[in-house]
Order: structure tokens, then sequence, then C-alpha cells
């Protein structure tokens, strides 16, 4: 609830220095019925400096401004029973949420999780203080949600969506709290890349790579990060197959690579030569019935395997722009690659072990 109005003047300047992105402005005036077209901010903020915005407005444009939800962010984690018994490992963390939920003191506003056949959904949220910030923006509420999918009667994949890694990171500690003590039933199976080995660390990602979609298709790699294997000695000297010292890799411990056609780039596959491996891979596909293309990214990050829309793609006046596409069309992006990722783990994991 906005306690504070926002003037003319204040919002003017907030679009001009581009704290407020105009595109989002624009996004908000566009559903009240009033189009917007000029090219640059400052000449945007004038323009909308003009129109008279409610406290109401003005609150709505703030939610869009604070969340950074445009794009779906995931981290995917596996929960386990710990025994076999008759306890139903959806209605565990049920009951464990709606504990939380009814605690007075607790740092969460948690809604009454939902369970619908084979899923459990909760909606959480907590207060953040932004440091500093303008008064539009000094206290935002930061929500997520959580779906819990039954693998089966003994295992679950928890799916959370957040704006930010540091959101996640509150929801992964909710979760820990729930299932770390010695009378849980239930433990956390984090699908963690760093157990695999390098060689599998890269079959990972060109299993992914190779995977065929019936609604896309693959159309290149747009970005990769390799890094340094803890095998590889700091003193000990890279070569090429002529065996002289590779200078391009000496001292290089992470390289970010951002293009296309990047998997098969000569700096990336001289890197792996050496002993490097992939760590996180963007994927660029076209939609096979719509004239519409995305970015998806997959990483490993705090023994967390993340799944995100990097970026989306749709078609105006013949021409690709820029455009989230719709949370359902993000969502189905996101469960189909979760989904290929956890059977590719698991795949490499057990052969590993064996």
């Amino acid at each position: 609830m906005i306690e504070e109005y926002t003037d003319c003047t204040e919002f003017m300047r907030l679009i001009a220095e581009k704290k407020i992105k105009p595109a989002i402005v624009k996004k908000y005036l566009a559903s009240t019925g009033i189009v917007l077209t000029a090219s640059n901010s400052e000449q945007f903020a004038k323009d909308a400096y003009t129109i008279l915005l409610g406290g109401r407005e003005i609150e709505k444009i703030t939610h869009f401004v604070i969340s950074d939800a445009n794009y779906e962010k995931s981290v995917l984690i596996n929960a386990k029973k710990k025994n076999d018994n008759d306890v139903d490992i959806l209605d565990y963390f049920a009951d464990e949420f709606n504990s939380i939920r009814l605690h007075a003191f607790s740092d969460y506003m948690i809604e009454q999780p939902i369970k619908i056949d084979n899923e459990l959904r909760v909606h959480m949220a907590y207060k953040k203080k932004n440091i500093g910030r303008n008064k539009l923006m000094e206290e935002e509420m930061r929500h997520m949600r959580i779906f819990i999918r039954k693998k089966s009667e003994s295992e679950v994949s928890i799916d959370i969506r957040q704006p930010s890694s540091f959101d996640a990171k509150r929801a992964i500690d909710l979760l820990n709290k729930m299932t770390s003590s010695e009378e849980s039933e239930v433990f956390l199976a984090q699908i963690n890349l760093d157990l695999l080995t390098d060689k599998n660390k890269v079959s990972f990602f060109d299993k992914l790579l190779s995977m065929k979609f019936d609604d896309w298709k693959l159309k290149t790699v747009t970005g990769i990060t390799v890094k340094r294997s803890n095998h590889i000695g700091e003193e000990e000297n890279i070569e090429d197959d002529e065996g002289e010292s590779n200078k391009a890799l000496i001292g290089i411990n992470q390289a970010v690579l951002n293009g296309s056609g990047l998997r098969s780039n000569d700096f990336v596959q001289n890197s792996l030569a050496q002993g490097y491996f992939i760590s996180s891979m963007k994927y660029r596909y076209e939609c096979q019935e719509e004239v519409e293309e995305f970015i998806v990214s997959i990483s490993s990050k705090n023994n967390n395997l993340r799944v995100d829309i990097d970026k989306s793609y749709c078609d105006e006046d013949g021409k690709l722009y820029v455009q989230p596409f719709s949370k359902d069309k993000q969502d189905k992006i996101i469960q189909v690659f979760q989904e290929a990722a956890n059977d590719i783990f698991y795949e490499l994991s057990n052969k590993q072990n064996a």
C-alpha cells in the first residue's frame, strides 16, 4: 500500500534518470488505453508528466517497478522420504507450511497451501528494506511461489519461482528448517552439478543441447561459462596438441562468453580439451508454431540447479522484439527443461556411482 504519494515532477525525474524503465510505464499506460510513442527516456518522461495518476495507479506502477519477475526464474530441488512409511510426502510439506503460517512471530507471510492432484502449491512473501532508495521503492514485498510435484510415492521435485537468487535462498532456508531435524520424515536432495566429474559436467549440458522438442527447435548457444578444473595445478603448464604453452588460457580460471554458436567456438573447444568444464549454458530456441524465440539459461549455483528464462522475442511487423512471454508459456518452458535436467543429472550420477 502506498502511504506517501509520488507527485508528477518526482515521477518524471525517476523516468528521465532511468530509475523507472519507460517500457514498464508504457506497458501499464497501454493497458489503460494511453499510447505514448516517445523513443527516448527524457521525451517519454515529459509526455508521461502530463498524465495525472492517482494513488491506485501509482501503486500498480510501483508493483511493476519493484517486481523483477518479467522473466521466470527458478531453482529446482528434490526431496525424498527417509524410509518407507505411510506418510504422504505432499501432506508432510503442507503441514510444515501451515505450522509456520500460523506462527505469530513468523518472518514470512504464507497463504494456505493448495493441493491439486499430485502437486502442492504455496505462495509466500516477506518484506525487504531497500536502504537509501527513493520513497517509492524503499520497502517492497518480495513474493515467491513454490510448487512441490510428486514424482513417486517417496519423492518430489520442488520448483521455487523467485525474483532473485537472494529470495530463493530465503525459501531454501525455510525448506531446510522443515527437513533438517532428526525427527523429520523427509530430506532434501539437491541437484548439485559439482557432484559430477568434469567430463560429466560437460556431458550434462551437451545432452540438454541434443534434446529434441515438438514445440521448439534449437537455434544456437548464446552463452557459455567455462571454468578451470581443480585438477589442473596452478603451476602446471597448459599445453596444446603440439606441446607448446597455450597462452590464451594461462591465468584464466573462468571465462564467460556471449554470442552465438558458442559450443563449437575455438576458445571453448580448446578450453575443454585442456581440462576446463562447462558450468552454465544459454540455449536459444525457435518456436515451431509462432514467430517467437526464447533463451533459456541452465546453471548451478550454491549446490542448486537454476532454470531461468533469460529473454524472449515476439514478432511485430515482421521483426523480432524483446518481450516477455505470458506466464503460462514461460511456466511450460521451465517445467520441460527442469524435468529434462533432472533426468539427465540422475542418469549421469547413477552411472558415475556405478
